[in-house]
């Protein structure tokens, strides 16, 4: 019995690390792949860790529910995406100037002792979740939980390319307000969080580079009431921005909360 209740400590402590980690599409290889060539295939990858941008696991491709690039002249599904080693792989055609790659994963369940569940959302900077499930007499129930990924890409190319400020429609996204294309050391990336097409206000926004470990990010800010942010960018290489929006879940009743996990990478020079 004692091994048993040991054992399942044990997963129950894996599957809450692996939930808060963080997913990004990235390109290959990611010191030379955001400067792309227009009809020019590239490479990407979906990687999923505590340290960016490495992965420590591939994502099946069946977990992928949405997988597309846009252009300034297309919107084109990616298909072919194929686990490699540590990563979910995908060949994309880029356009001229700007060209986004976004892919989201379908929802996963996972269900958490409450002091592990509590845990999680305090250091994600959920306090309305806390107070909710306080206010529920949950606090010291099992968190169950539906988490989805929601990732996009800016790779860059000579032109104007698409319109880096148009959302693609993602449940939870980071939009960009200053152009990705072009930012250098010095530079500010202002962003816009958006839920369901609308301003996410008083949302924690991380943002790091590589070799940033766990939620040990160097930038923690508030989206402002129109769900705005502004990044700081102080070296070169490449970042991501990410943020987690939870809900309680009426889409599942396996769940009592829903979650993304939303990032968008870029390259600073």
């Amino acid at each position: 019995m004692r091994g048993w209740l040991k054992t399942g400590v044990l997963v129950v402590l894996a599957a809450s690390s692996l939930a808060a980690h963080d997913t990004w599409l990235v390109p290959i290889p990611i010191d030379s792949g955001f400067r792309v060539t227009p009809g020019q295939p590239v490479q990407v990858a979906l990687n999923t860790s505590e340290d960016f941008p490495a992965s420590e696991a591939a994502a099946a491709p069946d977990r992928v529910a949405r997988f597309e690039t846009v252009t300034a002249s297309a919107r084109a599904a990616v298909t072919g995406y194929r686990v490699e080693e540590k990563s979910l792989v995908a060949d994309v055609t880029p356009g001229s100037g700007l060209t986004l790659v976004a892919a989201v994963t379908h929802p996963r369940l996972i269900v958490l002792e409450a002091p592990i569940f509590t845990e999680y959302i305090t250091e994600e900077g959920l306090e309305q979740i806390v107070a909710a499930r306080a206010a529920r007499g949950e606090s010291g129930k099992a968190g169950r939980e539906r988490y989805s990924k929601v990732t996009k890409l800016a790779l860059c190319a000579e032109g104007e390319g698409a319109d880096f400020r148009r959302p693609l429609g993602l449940q939870v996204e980071i939009v960009p307000e200053t152009k990705p294309c072009g930012l250098r050391v010095g530079d500010t990336l202002r962003v816009q969080v958006l839920f369901e097409g609308r301003p996410l206000a008083n949302a924690r926004v991380g943002a790091g580079y590589a070799g940033v470990h766990g939620h040990h990010y160097p930038v923690w800010v508030k989206t402002d009431a129109e769900g705005r942010a502004a990044i700081p960018l102080d070296r070169a290489g490449a970042w991501f921005v990410r943020s987690l929006h939870m809900i309680p879940s009426t889409e599942f009743e396996d769940a009592d909360w829903q979650s993304w996990f939303s990032t968008l990478t870029f390259e600073v020079r």
